[in-house]
């Protein structure tokens, strides 16, 4: 075999060679780095107190309507009340009255409760279109002090008749008493002994409180748990004004319109 034949049979087998390490990288599976992923960075949160469910105007705040939620500080406000600063907020702020309407997940803010005995907690308490009106009492006019707020009663009016003697009429029946002076409380802690009972009243009840008033002494009769839910309508007022009368006929009751008509 001559030198020429050998070269060639040399190259051919180098070429081979080349040959199989290329066909065997390609059938490898290639190794694609990825670049490495910074895990997210969280911001950092603080604890605030907020609405768990939506809280309407008037509505007394229980202590299940405030939980702790997460906020991030970027967004915090001073206004927030942060559990870091007033952990026993919850506890604080219950009994409260919501003055503007708070919606569900909503932080909390001092300004949109008032609390018992802050400026605007009775205008808070009031029913819309009522009136809150103070009327003097005293431990005998007012049921020796067993009157507490929120109880219900009726407002007798005593006054000097033409003949000289006195004369006792039930000139409201079934009222809520708000306050006794400025005590709110409903915790029914014992007796309240005040010198004024504010009265929660429709605008022509209130009216007619005022002459009362200034006609004659006023006492408050306590009224039964039983019977204080008895709602008061449109005759009650009418007969409270004195534009209506009350006649029982044989064990009937009857409300007749003063000069004519009746019911």
């Amino acid at each position: 075999m001559n030198a020429t034949r050998i070269a060639i049979l040399v190259a051919a087998g180098a070429a081979a060679i080349v040959a199989a390490f290329f066909v065997r990288s390609a059938m490898q599976p290639q190794v694609v780095e990825r670049p490495a992923v910074e895990a997210p960075v969280r911001a950092p949160t603080a604890h605030v107190l907020a609405a768990r469910n939506d809280l309407s105007m008037g509505q007394r705040v229980a202590p299940g309507d405030l939980y702790w939620q997460p906020w991030p500080e970027e967004a915090l406000s001073p206004a927030y009340i942060r559990q870091s600063a007033d952990g026993d907020a919850i506890n604080r702020l219950a009994g409260s009255v919501v003055r503007a309407a708070i919606a569900q997940g909503e932080p909390i803010t001092e300004r949109r409760l008032v609390a018992p005995g802050q400026s605007g907690f009775m205008a808070a308490v009031i029913s819309p279109g009522m009136r809150a009106v103070a009327v003097p009492t005293s431990a005998r006019a007012g049921a020796g002090g067993f009157i507490l707020p929120n109880d219900r009663v009726d407002v007798i009016v005593t006054a000097q008749g033409a003949g000289g003697g006195f004369n006792a009429t039930t000139l409201l029946e079934n009222v809520r008493v708000l306050a006794i002076d400025q005590t709110f409380a409903e915790d029914g802690s014992g007796a309240v002994v005040g010198s004024t009972a504010t009265l929660e009243l429709t605008p022509t009840q209130a009216r007619n409180a005022a002459q009362a008033m200034a006609q004659g002494s006023l006492t408050l009769s306590l009224r039964s748990l039983a019977d204080a839910d008895e709602p008061v309508d449109a005759r009650d007022e009418e007969l409270s004004s004195g534009s209506v009368v009350r006649v029982f006929r044989y064990g009937r009751e009857q409300r007749v319109a003063l000069g004519g008509g009746g019911e």
